[in-house]
């Protein structure tokens, strides 16, 4: 059996591979989020393609509504990767502080929530 040192953690420390495997999820995870936000765009982009009014300088042909939609499909993963809209970065954000949450004890869970200003129900100061 070996013996510990007083300095020596007795907890495991995480592999190498374990980090890769967290980074790995939250790349996953970023383009989840931004996979979300280009669906949300491409979205509001056909509601506004509904509201006009059909015609124009190039007509309606057999195959305008599916190059119409794959124009709007490639601008919506081009805007979200942009990043312009926000909503991806956001989401990413709050999963991001949801894990976290999960990782604190209930005292250092009530001490974090206080430094962001959250006070939860019950709490007496």
């Amino acid at each position: 059996m070996p013996i510990l040192r007083i300095n020596e953690p007795v907890y495991p420390l995480p592999s190498i591979q374990t980090q890769k495997a967290k980074k790995l999820d939250e790349e996953k995870l970023k383009k989840a989020c931004m996979d979300f936000e280009a669906i949300f765009i491409q979205q509001l982009l056909k509601s506004m393609r509904q509201a006009v009014p059909k015609g124009g300088l190039l007509g309606e042909g057999p195959g305008m509504e599916i190059y119409q939609s794959l124009f709007d499909q490639e601008l919506s993963k081009s805007l979200a990767s942009r990043g312009r809209l926000g909503l991806g970065g956001m989401i990413y954000r709050q999963k991001i502080q949801q894990e976290e949450r999960k990782l604190l004890s209930p005292i250092e869970l009530k001490a974090f929530d206080r430094g962001r200003g959250i006070v939860s129900r019950g709490a007496e100061e």
